[in-house]
């Protein structure tokens, strides 16, 4: 028997499983980041959507329990409920302009993804 060259030992590697470089392997690991970002960003917004429904839901709520309770222009009970009413849009409008944000973003991360998949 004859020893084994060390070049000999090593069989060759098919082109697609050669080793690549950290520099591949860092731009995945980026791929991979920007895409739970893009998918945490989403899941925020909806959860946002969700809130902001609610708070419309329950504006509404308000508006039909003040309009059965008000039956004159007496502005007794039914002042109360409108300023809950003027509170709840307040919330709504910022919880819009937050999702509005998070909808801005997700369109950035998405961006970033699409760049980096040509690399």
């Amino acid at each position: 028997m004859r020893p084994v060259d060390a070049d000999e030992a090593q069989e060759p590697e098919p082109d697609g499983e050669r080793v690549r470089g950290p520099a591949p392997a860092a731009a995945r690991r980026d791929v991979s980041a920007l895409e739970r970002e893009h998918v945490r960003a989403h899941l925020r917004a909806r959860r946002r959507l969700r809130e902001m429904e609610s708070l419309l839901d329950a504006v509404h709520g308000e508006a039909e329990a003040s309009g059965q309770r008000a039956p004159g222009p007496a502005r007794g009970p039914g002042a109360e409920a409108e300023q809950r009413v003027v509170r709840l849009c307040a919330q709504v409008e910022r919880k819009a302009a937050e999702a509005a944000l998070m909808g801005q973003r997700i369109v950035e991360i998405h961006q970033q993804i699409d760049g980096r998949e040509g690399c």
